[in-house]
């Protein structure tokens, strides 16, 4: 009778066992959870791009005469003229409010210089109380490297500080004086109404140029990578267009820079999940 149980009980467990493993390989092994991909963000390296502005041109003199060239003008003022100024730039971010760069520029500037010279000339028997306007046009180019720093104030506003250094490419000179009244029945001693009437090229041009800039730029992020940056800057200048006369050119500068961003795809990190 035991020996009935004991079989009975056998047959049962290995029944019950064969039916385990069969459920078991009947399972579908569970799938690998899907590898998480790392978030990317994007990171500017740099902008390139190019910059145009128009110039007023401060013309700092102080009893100016071009030198070597002949003149009875007792000195010419101080003055202002125009230009423009092209070049390309590029800017390397420090930190989010620092950015370092650079600018290589041609500028150009035009500016005449007057002054009036009281003078007495003979009419016949008489004598004339007039004036000699004394007129020197000049025009100049230069080429320049203005390192900068642009420090940001808030929102799109940023702070522009740096160097200016060159030299002067190259000027003209138009020279001439006349009586105020050309009514008056005078001629200078070469016969005509005109005297020390000259053009050619500025003498002594100075080979360096050296000054600051300091201004406020709007930079505005477009869509493609691209910023536009309006901005007014002031340059005050250090050395003189000329060797031997005190003659500065400092140009107050409206104009804008379009940039292109150049960035790189890097693993965005937070505190807790680097």
């Amino acid at each position: 009778m035991m020996n009935r149980i004991f079989a009975l009980l056998a047959v049962l467990l290995v029944s019950s066992a064969s039916a385990l493993a069969q459920e078991s390989l009947s399972k579908e092994r569970p799938k690998p959870a899907p590898k998480k991909e790392p978030a990317m963000v994007s990171r500017r390296v740099m902008s390139v791009g190019l910059h145009a502005s128009y110039g007023l041109m401060m013309n700092g003199v102080s009893n100016f005469k071009l030198p070597t060239v002949p003149s009875c003008c007792p000195g010419y003022e101080s003055s202002s003229g125009s230009g423009m100024v092209f070049g390309a730039e590029f800017m390397l971010p420090m930190s989010p409010t620092i950015e370092l760069g650079a600018r290589l520029v041609y500028q150009s500037s035009s500016t005449d210089f007057t002054a009036s010279e009281p003078i007495t000339v003979r009419a016949g028997n008489g004598a004339l109380s007039t004036t000699i306007d004394h007129t020197l046009a000049t025009s100049t180019s230069f080429l320049l490297l203005e390192p900068v720093a642009n420090l940001k104030l808030g929102g799109n506003l940023w702070v522009i500080a740096g160097l200016r250094v060159g030299t002067t490419l190259g000027g003209t000179y138009d020279q001439r004086e006349r009586l105020s009244d050309p009514s008056l029945p005078y001629d200078f001693p070469t016969g005509s109404g005109l005297y020390n009437v000259s053009s050619a090229d500025i003498p002594n041009t100075s080979g360096l140029q050296a000054g600051a800039t300091v201004g406020l730029r709007y930079a505005a992020p477009l869509a493609g990578g691209l910023t536009i940056a309006p901005e007014v800057t002031y340059s005050p200048m250090f050395t003189d267009v000329v060797t031997d006369a005190s003659w500065t050119i400092a140009p107050l500068r409206f104009g804008v820079s379009i940039l292109f961003d150049i960035t790189t795809r890097e693993v965005s990190s937070t505190p807790i999940e680097p």
